[in-house]
């Protein structure tokens, strides 16, 4: 499970910095989040191919003990990290001491302390605390425990591996996991059990492959105390405390709508919900390979040079939310023919909640790179007053809308509630780190990519295929429009490119 490679062959040195070559960052953002994307993008195109198998095997009711199950590990995971990974990503490349090795050491040591023991607590919650509706319901307690260490060990080997630049290596292990994650799901469900382990079993194996790949630091080396005194370990903590409220208050955002569900409506209701929401998120596979460059990246350029930093990194911030806005733009279009091509007909009601959990993936994406910062302010507790009005809007909007609109009303919910703290907590974080942003530029592309969704939301034709064909060629206008809005010069270097390399094979020819 340790890795057995030397710091030096990951491009570090003791100390958590780089080597003297000079970087660039907007190469290393798009480089790293270009072989995220393109990984997170088959494991999700995987996820969707096998829609047609999965769904005719399992039932709604077997989709959502899984949802559950997987929203309890979720949530105590965020316990036990304590925002621990995010002090990781901050410090290690810290100019000033506690960095490198000490904080690796330290942070790891914390994590693994606190999953073991939040897993016991989330298997006991499980065990006393399900609902007779719920398939397999005690028996899955070991599974939520085993869930909340491998989770919390991923997370871990991942920032890990992102602060080694192991860009490419993230990559394939992603990809890794996502293959042997749906094959586990299919033959699970094909040979042996059609009920919530199907699902459950290649989870754990999805947190637990990439910590086997990864690697972590020497175990051995973990098992000796920390040499950080009381009071820098402290300090160290207080970067990502906030994140014990932040975090849970995401969980009631972002997964207490299938509790909810299960409350009002039963465990089907959160089966059908759950496929939409399968389809919903695929934009999070862009919020997750830029949140996973950009925040150890944008930390790196701030101790090079704060200044620059502001411009750099205001620069990238509107490009990055232009791209998220188009992700939105295509999953909202294709999303709800998408489930009416490939899901079950029993879960078609899911194609109406396409779109707006495609919003609240845009919105926290948002607010991520908000984040931004706060953390290199060292003032994430900043942000803690939004997410629990963030917290208490969204459960306030489920109370109202889920016994009423079933599913829909969740999906609303959840792109309202990112709305109002991606807003708030940009606001904050604009205070504290002023980077800057091309508010025009942004105001007219969040305006073109708003208009064509409502108008794509919708089917073009009765026929899946047929409406997503229908809806292709526009939605490829839009984009470049908005492409070269943002960003005119990536587009004339781009065409400039381009007509060299026609006029180079026109003269060889």
């Amino acid at each position: 499970m340790a890795d057995v490679s030397q710091t030096n062959e990951d491009g570090l040195t003791a100390a958590g910095s780089t080597s003297n070559q000079p970087r660039s960052m907007t190469r290393t953002l798009i480089s790293g989040t270009t072989q995220i994307t393109l990984s997170q993008g088959v494991m999700r195109s995987l996820s969707i191919v096998t829609m047609p198998i999965l769904t005719s095997l399992l039932s709604p009711r077997a989709y959502g003990g899984a949802a559950l199950a997987g929203t309890v590990i979720s949530l105590v995971s965020v316990f036990a990290l304590a925002g621990i990974d995010m002090s990781y990503s901050r410090a290690y490349h810290s100019a000033q001491p506690p960095s490198g090795a000490y904080v690796e050491h330290y942070c790891w040591r914390f994590a693994i302390l606190g999953a073991l023991l939040t897993s016991v607590v989330g298997a006991l919650a499980w065990w006393f605390f399900n609902r007779d509706s719920i398939d397999q319901d005690r028996s899955l307690a070991i599974l939520v425990a085993l869930g909340i260490v491998f989770s919390v060990a991923n997370t871990m080997a991942y920032a890990r591996a992102r602060l080694a630049v192991r860009y490419r290596a993230m990559a394939l292990t992603i990809i890794s996991s996502g293959i042997i994650g749906v094959v586990a799901s299919i033959g699970i469900a094909a040979i042996w059990r059609q009920d919530a382990l199907a699902l459950l079993i290649p989870m754990l194996l999805g947190y637990l492959i990439p910590v086997l790949l990864l690697g972590t630091p020497s175990i051995a080396a973990l098992a000796k105390p920390s040499r950080l005194t009381r009071k820098e370990g402290a300090a160290l903590i207080k970067i990502g405390l906030a994140g014990v409220v932040t975090a849970p208050i995401y969980w009631l955002l972002s997964s207490s709508d299938r509790w909810f569900l299960q409350y009002y409506h039963g465990a089907e209701a959160v089966g059908i919900y759950s496929i939409g929401y399968s389809v919903g998120i695929v934009g999070m596979m862009l919020n997750i390979a830029v949140i996973t460059v950009w925040l150890p990246e944008a930390a790196r350029e701030y101790e090079q040079d704060p200044e620059r930093a502001r411009v750099t990194l205001g620069r990238l911030m509107d490009r990055l939310i232009v791209a998220m806005a188009l992700i939105w733009l295509a999953v909202a279009a294709a999303g709800g023919d998408i489930v009416r091509w490939l899901a079950n007909e029993r879960f078609h009601a899911a194609a109406d909640y396409v779109a707006y959990i495609a919003g609240g993936v845009f919105f926290y994406g948002v607010l991520r790179l908000a984040d931004t910062g706060l953390l290199i302010a060292k003032q994430l507790n900043l942000g803690i007053l939004w997410w629990l009005a963030g917290g208490v809007f969204c459960t306030l909007l489920n109370i109202a809308l889920v016994p009423r609109y079933s599913g829909l009303g969740a999906a609303i919910t959840q792109s309202i509630g990112f709305a109002l703290m991606s807003v708030g907590i940009l606001s904050t974080a604009q205070t504290k780190f002023p980077l800057r942003l091309s508010w025009s530029r942004l105001g007219i592309n969040m305006a073109l990519i708003l208009a064509a969704g409502v108008v794509m939301i919708q089917p073009w034709h009765a026929t899946a295929t047929i409406s997503l064909l229908m809806k292709l060629p526009f939605g490829i206008v839009v984009a470049a429009i908005s492409v070269w809005i943002t960003a005119p010069d990536w587009c004339a270097r781009t065409i400039e490119y381009l007509c060299r390399k026609e006029l180079a094979a026109f003269r060889r020819g």
